[in-house]
C-alpha cells in the first residue's frame, strides 16, 4: 500500500500515524495513501511536491521585497499545520533573517518531524501543539506571512474554510503581508476536464474574492498546480 517498510506506527485520537521508508525517500502518512511528508534520505533539502516549490518562490520573493522596503531585521512566518516539516526546513536553510511559529494539532506529527524528517531544533523554529483554530483567535501577534496547509486524511476539515476562521487569518497578517493557502481542486478522471475545487476550497476561495473585491489594499492571486490536485491561493496585503 505505501511502497516501503514502517518503520513508525502510532495512533492517536485523531487516527493513525505512519512513517514509511524505502532505499530512497522517507514517507507520513495518515489514514489514506496520500503522502503527507516525502523526505529524500540522500537528498534532505529536496522538495517532492510541486506546490511546496511554489509556495518557498512566493515567500522567497516577498520577503526579497519586504527586506528592500522595511527596516525590521526579522521575516516572521506563521506555518498552520506541520506534516513532516519539509517547508519549515527548507525555509530555515534559505531565509537567514527567519523567525518561524509553526502550528501543529498533533504531538506525535510534531515528534515525527524531528526524529525521522531532519525539522531543525533551532530557536528561529517555535513548534506549538495546538489546535489553528484557537491559536488564530487568541493570538494578537502580527506575521509578515502566514502558510495554511491544514488537511486530515479526508481533506481541509469544515471548520477552517469558515467565514471566521478567514477573518482571524487576516488579523495575524502585517502591513505589508502573505497570506497563502494550500488547496485541493477535485480530482479529474480525464485531462481535458475542467477544474473545480472541493467544495471547502471553493468556500475559501469565495471568501477571500469577496474580501478582496471590497479592500483596495488586499489582492489574490490563484495558482493550479500543474503536477497534481492542488490549488494555492496568495493574498498579498499592502
Amino acid at each position: 500500500m505505501y511502497n516501503g517498510f514502517t518503520i513508525f506506527s502510532a495512533e492517536d485520537e485523531f487516527g493513525p500515524i505512519k512513517v514509511v521508508e524505502n532505499r530512497t525517500t522517507r514517507k507520513l502518512y495518515f489514514d489514506s495513501p496520500v503522502e503527507q511528508s516525502c523526505f529524500y534520505l540522500k537528498a534532505p533539502m529536496t522538495l517532492n511536491f510541486e506546490y511546496q516549490q511554489k509556495i518557498i518562490d512566493l515567500l522567497l520573493k516577498f520577503s526579497e521585497r519586504c527586506s528592500s522596503k522595511d527596516s525590521h531585521p526579522d521575516f516572521r512566518v506563521l506555518m498552520l499545520g506541520l506534516g513532516g516539516g519539509s517547508m519549515a526546513h527548507h525555509l530555515y536553510h534559505t531565509l537567514p533573517n527567519l523567525q518561524m511559529t509553526v502550528v501543529e494539532l498533533r504531538q506525535t506529527v510534531i515528534d515525527c518531524a524531528y526524529r525521522f524528517f531532519q525539522l531543525p531544533d533551532v530557536a528561529e523554529i517555535e513548534t506549538l501543539q495546538e489546535d489553528a483554530l484557537e491559536f488564530v483567535t487568541d493570538n494578537d501577534f502580527a506575521y509578515d506571512a502566514v502558510i495554511v496547509d491544514l488537511f486530515d486524511s479526508h481533506g481541509i476539515p469544515a471548520d477552517f474554510s469558515a467565514e471566521n476562521f478567514q477573518l482571524n487569518l487576516l488579523s495575524q497578517l502585517n502591513t505589508p503581508g502573505l497570506l497563502i493557502f494550500n488547496l485541493w481542486n477535485q480530482m479529474r478522471h480525464h485531462a481535458s476536464d475542467p477544474l473545480k475545487p472541493t467544495k471547502a476550497s471553493g468556500q475559501i476561495l469565495n471568501h477571500w474574492q469577496n474580501l478582496v473585491a471590497n479592500h483596495k489594499n488586499l489582492r489574490q492571486t490563484r495558482y493550479n498546480i500543474e503536477s497534481s490536485d492542488n490549488l494555492l491561493l496568495a493574498v498579498e496585503q499592502n
